[in-house]
């Protein structure tokens, strides 16, 4: 098998998981904030901090609004993979818009790096949050996993950078032959 068949096979592939990511994603947000509330749904560190009566109106659309912070990012980096992924299909491995989607790709797992460690905080103050005090604990932090994606995130912009050079030489070198 040619190659490119292979690359256009794969970013098929890619973009029906893409899809797939996506929805489950929403899917579950929506579900564990609006419908059923309720530990099963959620992840066991979050759930150790629900309130023991359950989660009332108000904290289920604090929850599901904050839970719409690294959706938003995860929505960004999943559309720029989506994109990378359209344009492999179509046999343009190394177009000239490529370093510029791959920056894109990179700047969306930064920004769902930053997003994680911010819903962490915040949904942790929603869930523990007892109205009528007089103090209100806000934790800071990122998990190694969210500066992973960071670094991650960064790394491929930078490999957009390095696309658009060689893209760039490439251009500069053609027109002298």
């Amino acid at each position: 098998m040619h190659s490119n068949e292979r690359i256009t096979r794969l970013s098929r592939r890619i973009q029906a998981l893409v899809w797939l990511a996506g929805t489950v994603s929403i899917g579950a947000a929506t579900m564990r904030w609006l419908v059923y509330g309720t530990r099963a749904w959620f992840p066991p560190t979050l759930a150790a901090q629900m309130p023991l009566g359950g989660l009332n109106l108000e904290r289920r659309l604090a929850g599901f609004c904050v839970e719409l912070i690294p959706i938003a990012a995860a929505v960004y980096a999943l559309v720029a993979l989506h994109h990378i992924c359209e344009v492999y299909t179509k046999g343009d491995i190394f177009g000239k818009q490529m370093g510029a989607m791959y920056r894109k790709f990179g700047r969306g797992l930064l920004l769902l790096g930053a997003a994680n460690g911010l819903y962490t905080a915040l949904i942790t103050t929603v869930l523990t949050y007892v109205p009528g005090t007089t103090h209100l604990a806000i934790p800071l932090g990122l998990s190694t996993a969210d500066m992973y994606l960071m670094v991650v995130g960064v790394a491929v912009m930078m490999l957009g950078s390095v696309m658009e050079e060689a893209h760039r030489i490439q251009d500069e070198n053609s027109k002298f032959i």
